[in-house]
């Protein structure tokens, strides 16, 4: 005797669950990091600050020497907040380039098809239960509308 649905389907791989609170760890700008990079300030040219963005050297830009991966900030009119973002941008570029450790970007993205496909999996359960409960009232008035018939034609 089969149990469950029929639609389900035989896999041989497993699929790895990822829960929220159990991300891989967020890349760290290591002082290590820090010597191998140089430094520039520019002026701004787009964003948020308006004129104030044009006039002073609040855009940060950071260069891994070893790599040569470069990267821009200027998403604050603050110097020291673009310094702490570009950083940070870094680190994850860093990460992302020598794939050593797993992204956390990937674990994210998967997490959120995780909670699209079982959103999905409720939807469709509720509405198959809705349609269940729907048939079974129609059978259940087909056999009281037949009963109703045959008391009738009985007298």
């Amino acid at each position: 005797m089969m149990r469950g649905s029929s639609k389900r389907s035989i896999s041989s791989t497993v699929a790895l669950l990822i829960k929220k609170n159990k991300l891989p760890p967020r890349p760290k700008f290591t002082p290590e990091m820090e010597t191998q990079c140089t430094e520039k300030f520019l002026h701004g040219g787009r964003g948020p600050g308006g004129q104030k963005i044009n006039k002073c050297n609040s855009k940060v830009q950071l260069r891994h020497e070893p790599t040569g991966i470069v990267v821009e900030c200027q998403e604050t009119r603050s110097r020291e907040q673009n310094r702490k973002l570009a950083r940070l941008k870094l680190a994850r570029e860093l990460a992302e380039s020598c794939d050593a450790i797993p992204s956390r970007e990937d674990a994210l993205l998967q997490w959120h098809r995780q909670q699209k496909r079982s959103q999905r999996r409720r939807s469709i359960a509720k509405y198959e239960q809705r349609e269940e409960a729907a048939r079974v009232q129609k059978e259940e008035r087909e056999i009281q509308d037949r009963e109703m018939l045959r008391e009738l034609f009985r007298r």
